[in-house]
Parts: C-alpha cells; structure tokens; sequence
C-alpha cells in the first residue's frame, strides 16, 4: 500500500513536470515503454528491486537500456528515482502515470471478453453503448476471446464489470440449485 502512494506521487510530480516542460506527450510514450519492459523482463525487475546491485550500478543499466529510447526528461526522472532509492517501484510509477494521463486526457479504457471474435456491427454497437455511458470521453476498448465463457459477453469499464456470459448464468443457476431447500440431493 506504501509503495502505491509512493509511487502515485512519483507519477503526479513527473505529469506536472511534463505539462511545464511541453512533453506530455513524449513521456507518456517514454512511460509505456519502460512499463512494457518491466511487465516483460523479470530479470530486469529483479535487477531493480536487488540490494545487491548499486545505485551507480543501476543508473549505468537504466541509462544503455533506455538512453537512446526515451526523452532527456524522463530519463532524468529514471536517474532521479534511483538517486533516491525508489527503482523498485519504477513499474507503478509507470503504470499510475499513464493513468493519470489517461484521466487528463479524458480517455476512458474498456475490455470486452467474448467466446469468439467480434464481427464489426457488434463493435460499432459496444461503442455506441459506451459512449452514451461515459459521455464525451474517448474510450479505447481492447478485445479478448476467452472461450471458456461459452458464450455471451463480459463488458469492464473502469471499476465496473457488467457480466452477461452464459458461463457466469450457468454458475448463477447451479448456485440457486445448490441452496433450494425443496431440491433433495
């Protein structure tokens, strides 16, 4: 919990820094590519989080890594988290900072799972239903099949989840099953 707040703070610091400076937008891609490296490389991780390897050490590694990839600000804002011992949280603070871009933009992100692919009316149809419930933010929806759910849909939007899968129907009737007293096993 520690970390997050640390890390959310982190996050903040370097969106005003990049509105101030007029690279918003150089540095929230600077910031999806050093998430997608930690979510990637566990060894980089490793290397991160380990007492073993020096500060020194670790600006040195973060530097070949990233150096020639990223903008001067946020490769600053790298050396500066290391300076201060706070390399650990290097994938939160990535990930809380293209959040509160995304909050700032106004950009709304969703997941739509489905048994199978999704034909182009049922997508033009999942995005008009967004837009009337988030308004006039943009919403960037990812697609996933995950044929486990039979059928049907599940629809994340933020904190929400609207489930309409004929898996999660089926857990619903063997649950009312289960608990009918009238029903003798």
């Amino acid at each position: 919990m520690k970390e997050t707040r640390v890390a959310l703070r982190y996050a903040k610091s370097l969106i005003s820094l990049a509105k101030e400076r007029d690279v918003l937008e150089q540095v929230k891609e600077d910031m999806l590519t050093i998430k997608s490296v930690c979510e990637e490389n566990e060894d980089f991780n490793n290397m991160l989080k380990s007492p073993v390897v020096k500060n020194d050490k670790k600006n040195v590694i973060l530097n070949e890594i990233f150096g020639k990839v990223i903008s001067e600000t946020s490769l600053t804002f790298l050396n500066m988290l290391t300076d201060k011992k706070r390399e650990a949280i290097l994938a939160a603070v990535a990930e809380n900072f293209i959040s509160l871009y995304n909050e700032y933009k106004n950009i709304v992100s969703a997941s739509v799972t489905t048994a199978a692919a999704i034909t182009e009316d049922i997508r033009t149809e999942v995005l008009t239903q967004l837009n009337s419930i988030v308004g006039d933010a943009e919403v960037r929806v990812e697609e996933n099949i995950d044929e486990s759910i039979i059928g049907g849909f599940i629809l994340r939007v933020g904190d929400l989840e609207f489930n309409a899968s004929v898996a999660n129907k089926l857990q619903k009737l063997k649950r009312e099953f289960v608990s009918n007293p009238n029903i003798k096993a």
